[in-house]
């Protein structure tokens, strides 16, 4: 939130009581939109892909994005050129992330640039998602499924010492833990990769809820994902539409009861692009009904939807109707990992689209401001 110094004589009644006071603007359109936009980018601050990098430097410093991701590999060569997903996974290319001295290098620079605290995000789940990895200088962080035989003080210890480390390199968002119940051991996204703590709800809400506490503590954001449940999946979300229809479970939904009413402002919910027909016939992360179950359960914080950039979406609607449907639909974070396809203005022709949706009026004003007044609540769980 921003402060515009006035004169006396720009004042009005009891808004000000002496020349050279201060008071609260409002802010732009231009501003709350860029908040809600976190995209990925090219580059590692020393000198690797300077033109890429200079773009998203001009970005986060215009604010026509809040938040960035990184990663360390970058997919995007690979699969435009018609490689699969899991296949292009399988080779070294190295994309933001070299060592931990480049690493906090990179991010004192784009946080030093940005006019508000910028999120800068990573997934750092454990086990087969860590974008920190020991050859980076990192130490490992078990799986879910292994945190899961551990007692409950002991995961504390390594999510909070997790948190530790990703806040002194100038990471505040870890897109982490999963509530997804372990349905099919099977699913290529979660239960193959040991993603999942458990197949039962209530261990997963258990170690979900410490998990996202060691996080918090450190002063780091963390997200519960993936609303409503991926994990019984046959197919993966990044290659292309998944239907969980006749495999969703009923209780894959208890660990989010059992842990939204009460969760943090230092929480976010990622909403998954998968389809259950038996809610909406939508993807989950474009369905208004879909999100709204989120909000009747008591959770009044961030909604960040998946990685916009994920065939399941994409492929289907197209980037503009997924832009409009998405933030209609409640979500207030829009995710564009620009990594598995890439585009240099990723941001800014997502900040413009927006700008010109709510012009146009596709898009409330007053739906912009509501995302824009979670995310400012949500800064205030880190500090800069």
């Amino acid at each position: 939130m921003k402060y515009k110094k006035v004169s006396l004589f720009g004042c009005l009644g009891v808004l000000c009581v002496c020349a050279g006071a201060y008071v609260l603007s409002r802010p732009s359109l231009d501003e709350m939109v860029g908040q809600m936009i976190l995209t990925g980018f090219h580059g590692d601050g020393m000198g690797e892909n300077p033109e890429s990098f200079a773009e998203i430097e001009k970005q986060v410093a215009q604010g026509k994005v809040g938040g960035v991701i990184l990663f360390d590999v970058d997919l995007s060569g690979l699969v435009a050129k018609g490689m699969s997903v899991q296949d292009a996974k399988k080779q070294i290319f190295s994309s933001n992330i070299k060592n931990m001295t480049q690493l906090k290098n990179l991010t004192t620079h784009l946080q030093g640039i940005a006019p508000d605290t910028l999120l800068i995000s990573v997934d750092q789940e454990g086990g087969n998602i860590q974008r920190l990895k020991p050859e980076h200088g990192f130490d490992s962080v078990p799986s879910a499924k292994d945190m899961a035989t551990m007692d409950v003080d002991a995961v504390y210890k390594v999510v909070y010492d997790l948190g530790l480390r990703l806040s002194d390199l100038g990471i505040n968002v870890d897109f982490a833990p999963l509530l997804d119940v372990n349905v099919n051991p099977e699913s290529p996204a979660i239960g193959a990769k040991d993603r999942s703590f458990s197949s039962n709800p209530d261990v997963v809400a258990k170690y979900g809820a410490i998990y996202a506490k060691g996080l918090n503590d450190a002063h780091v954001i963390g997200s519960f994902k993936h609303f409503p449940g991926h994990g019984s999946a046959t197919g993966d979300t990044h290659a292309g539409i998944t239907d969980v229809t006749d495999t969703y479970q009923d209780y894959e939904l208890q660990p989010w009861k059992d842990l939204l009413k009460d969760a943090s402002p230092c929480m976010t919910v990622m909403v998954a692009h998968v389809i259950n027909n038996k809610i909406d016939t939508l993807p989950a992360s474009l369905s208004k009904k879909t999100i709204q179950m989120i909000r009747d359960m008591g959770f009044d914080g961030v909604v960040v939807s998946d990685d916009m950039d994920m065939g399941a979406i994409v492929n289907q609607y197209g980037v503009d109707t997924v832009i409009e449907m998405a933030i209609n639909a409640g979500n207030d974070i829009l995710v564009f990992g620009n990594n598995l396809t890439f585009n240099v203005k990723r941001g800014e022709e997502v900040h413009n689209a927006i700008v010109k949706m709510v012009r146009e009026g596709k898009i409330k004003k007053s739906r912009i401001r509501e995302s824009y007044n979670r995310i400012q609540k949500m800064k205030k769980c880190i500090a800069r």
